[in-house]
């Protein structure tokens, strides 16, 4: 679980977040096929780093930005809880498993950055290039 953002998910506040862009994706969803986008090394305003990746829907904001692999991003967004891992059953008829995590979600904002930033893992500070 990301402790980091259970911390803020209690804040039910908009806060900024920058994070390095990886690669887009796809899930399925009630309405068909939805575009996703994997996030590297989110880090909070305070430049702490609040998970090491991160799933969430792309929206129109991401797409316009025409991002390739290892361009920041900066941009707003709240925190939500999500059941992750299979809901169902299998063909055994055993309840799958699922937990609940937190993620990312109404991204808003959304800006392509220019400087680049490493992660320290060790210390989880970030130092800009």
């Amino acid at each position: 679980m990301r402790e980091k953002l259970a911390a803020k998910f209690t804040l039910n506040e908009r806060e900024k977040y920058k994070a390095m862009f990886k690669r887009f994706g796809n899930r399925s969803g009630y309405k068909g096929v939805i575009r996703t986008i994997l996030l590297l090394d989110v880090i909070d305003r305070y430049h702490n780093l609040v998970t090491s990746h991160l799933w969430m829907d792309c929206g129109k904001q991401f797409d316009k930005l025409n991002l390739s692999e290892g361009d920041f991003v900066q941009f707003h967004a709240r925190v939500k809880t999500y059941q992750k891992g299979y809901q169902g059953y299998n063909e055994y008829g055993e309840e799958g498993f699922s937990t609940i995590d937190y993620g990312l979600c109404y991204p808003s904002k959304v800006v392509k950055l220019s400087i680049k930033y490493s992660i320290k893992k060790e210390v989880k500070k970030v130092e800009i290039i």
